[in-house]
């Protein structure tokens, strides 16, 4: 906390431009009608950090194994991050906003396909603030019948399991099939992936989580070859996790 708050501190004095989060949050708060203050502020930029460690590291790892299982998509990854590189004009540049913006279709595909098996969301809550009647109306290809009614005050538990693993929805749902992506919208939130919830209190998270995750890739499959060494199942207590360590041999590309 104390360590947001001298960088925030540094920040508003000093004026200087970074082009990131943080910059985006100090010129909110100068707004008149902002909803940003000091420590809403603050708040956000600890919760991010803390609600994205573990999750997204463990959401990271499952993808590594799924890959190290399935040539094809990583050959795929491959020759999407190598074109990147290929048509850079300076070759010693990072890694840069608009290549993660518009460069990186299969690679939204693996991360989608990689953040649906994982179920990083076992359960969410939702409180209904009045009475509420289901309609009959179709999720996908599943149809909810009428004729119930979630009374106000009642919480809602739902399952993001049950609608990422039902075969109504995905074909062959425990397979790693990023393909299955293909010409759908890869960030907007949808009622049949549900990772990090939905609605005006989607996880503040998600942008971060997906960034980190692209990250990560762009970076392993440019400049490394790997090899899982130790094989691993996950189990969920209640969060996904491996039951012992994932083991990989690294090493830089030739």
């Amino acid at each position: 906390m104390q360590l947001i708050k001298e960088a925030l501190k540094k920040r508003k004095e000093s004026r200087e431009k970074h082009g990131d989060f943080l910059d985006t949050l100090l010129e909110d708060m100068e707004k008149e009608d902002s909803i940003y203050d000091e420590a809403s502020v603050i708040n956000l930029l600890l919760i991010i950090g803390v609600v994205s460690k573990d999750t997204t590291s463990v959401a990271t790892a499952l993808m590594v194994n799924l890959l190290s299982k399935n040539p094809k998509v990583l050959a795929e990854l491959k020759r999407e991050h190598g074109a990147i590189l290929q048509k850079r004009k300076d070759k010693e540049a990072e890694l840069s906003w608009e290549e993660y913006k518009y460069n990186m279709t299969f690679t939204n595909m693996v991360i989608n396909e990689s953040l649906r098996l994982s179920n990083l969301g076992s359960i969410l809550f939702r409180k209904a603030l009045k009475d509420v009647e289901i309609k009959g109306d179709y999720m996908g290809k599943i149809f909810l019948p009428t004729g119930y009614t979630i009374p106000a005050g009642w919480i809602v538990a739902v399952a993001p399991s049950v609608v990422h693993y039902n075969s109504e929805i995905y074909e062959n749902p425990l397979e790693f099939n990023p393909w299955r992506w293909e010409g759908k919208d890869l960030r907007s939130v949808s009622k049949t992936l549900m990772v990090f919830g939905g609605g005006t209190r989607q996880c503040v998270g998600a942008d971060f989580a997906r960034l980190q995750m692209t990250v990560f890739l762009h970076h392993l499959v440019t400049t490394y070859d790997f090899l899982v060494v130790q094989e691993c199942e996950m189990t969920r207590t209640p969060l996904p996790c491996f039951t012992k360590d994932l083991l990989i041999n690294i090493s830089p590309t030739l």
